[in-house]
């Protein structure tokens, strides 16, 4: 019983420990946020002696935040709303139907998961913005990450649905349901945890995605606000503060939307994990 109540808080120290290694970063660019771009450089790691909220002003200026902001929303919402429905629509497809076609399929779709997307990206730029025109535009960019993550979305609803019983799907059908029918009213709803625990994945990834929007979008009105936060960084200087105010910012809505759906990500990783 001692060894197990010693092995017990040593394995909360580790825990511990390692919750503040990753809390120290953030709470690092927080404190920064309220501090001059003077004092950042002279002692980064030192308290602020007042409040700065101009460094947040100065951002939302700088930054044209609002417009940023929109243009990452519906970058975001855009490609998790697709990604939602054709992965569990695919996934569907995958898990049940028992064909070597079907399966090849896959395979080919998982293993295009291991081409980093540095290797394609000038080919996807010259093929969308040069020769199709799709220039300074958010659609190629949805498109493309739409592609980057659908393979991602099929391989983990896959594992979802195959530990539903078929018989669910023949019993619904025998009651006179349609395919869309089974589909929509009682497949995708049942697919609610992990469809949340892929969102979070896939809405992190776009969010934060700088090389893809920089490839596509090139006037100030349509970039986003990892691109945005360039606008800080000079030639030969840059201003430390309000980059750490707009960091902040830029990070928050994903921060509430991870809170939000705590519960229904952990829910959806530990089915995941045994029923895959």
């Amino acid at each position: 019983m001692k060894q197990k109540r010693a092995a017990g808080r040593i394995m909360l120290a580790i825990a511990l420990v390692l919750t503040v290694f990753y809390l120290f970063p953030l709470i690092l660019m927080l404190i920064n946020s309220f501090k001059t771009t003077g004092q950042f450089t002279s002692n980064p790691f030192s308290l602020p002696t007042s409040l700065r909220l101009s460094n947040y002003e100065q951002a939302l200026v700088q930054m044209h935040f609002f417009t940023a902001l929109r243009n990452s929303l519906v970058l975001t919402v855009s490609v998790c709303a697709i990604i939602s429905v054709l992965g569990a629509m695919a996934a569907y497809v995958v898990s049940r139907v028992k064909s070597r076609f079907v399966s090849v399929l896959y395979y080919l779709m998982i293993a295009s998961m291991c081409a980093p997307f540095q290797a394609y990206m000038i080919p996807l730029v010259k093929l969308y913005a040069s020769t199709l025109g799709f220039n300074n535009s958010l659609l190629p960019v949805i498109y493309i990450g739409v592609g980057l993550n659908v393979a991602f979305s099929i391989f983990l609803i896959r594992g979802f649905l195959n530990s539903t019983p078929v018989e669910i799907d023949q019993a619904a059908l025998i009651d006179g349901c349609t395919s869309t029918q089974l589909f929509f009213r009682i497949i995708l709803p049942m697919l609610t945890p992990i469809q949340v625990t892929l969102l979070v994945f896939v809405a992190m990834g776009i969010w934060n995605d700088y090389l893809l929007s920089s490839l596509f979008l090139n006037t100030q009105e349509m970039r986003t606000l990892p691109m945005m936060i360039r606008v800080f960084c000079a030639q030969y200087s840059n201003d430390y503060s309000p980059m750490m105010a707009g960091l902040v910012m830029s990070i928050t809505p994903m921060l509430l939307f991870y809170l939000v759906c705590q519960k229904q990500i952990l829910e959806g990783v530990v089915q995941g994990s045994v029923k895959g």
